[in-house]
């Protein structure tokens, strides 16, 4: 059976078919890495404050939940944790575990204290949070605990 095809316009075809694969492979391999949030090697940052260990999305999913994990290495009795106003640009807190004892809002930022078990080895405070609006690379500023300041972060929020 003989049938007339235009060569020229089917090898073009299959390299516009080749690309589409090579841009598919490139959003999963992304995705695996965590640039896409919710996982993955990239999705995360972790800040020193001192001993203590700031886990915060570097990005995340308007309209989804996450969590800021603050990891205490020897909690004290008394712990102030400091989360800057550009966070709450972005950022609306939903939950605390455990409940802080007091909180108090500035033009710089939040200030939460909580009542912990000294000694009880490592401890962590964990925030429920979910973006409000998409940004790309926002800048947080740093972050708080106990007088010991982080270095500043930057987070993106994907639609």
């Amino acid at each position: 059976m003989d049938i007339e095809t235009d060569r020229v316009f089917q090898e073009r075809f299959w390299i516009a078919v080749r690309i589409g694969w090579a841009a598919m492979i490139a959003v999963m391999v992304a995705a695996i890495l965590g640039f896409t949030g919710s996982g993955g090697t990239f999705s995360a940052q972790a800040l020193q404050a001192g001993k203590v260990t700031v886990e915060i999305p570097s990005v995340s999913r308007w309209a989804a939940s996450d969590t800021l994990t603050i990891v205490i290495d020897q909690p004290s009795e008394r712990t102030t944790v400091w989360i800057p106003a550009g966070f709450g640009d972005v950022f609306s807190i939903e939950s605390v575990t455990p409940q802080p004892q007091s909180v108090s809002a500035g033009p710089d930022g939040d200030e939460f204290v909580f009542e912990l078990k000294p000694g009880r080895g490592e401890t962590s405070i964990d925030f429920v949070i979910r973006a409000s609006r998409p940004v790309w690379r926002h800048r947080l500023g740093p972050f708080g605990v106990n007088g010991q300041i982080s270095d500043a972060s930057t987070v993106t929020v994907l639609p």
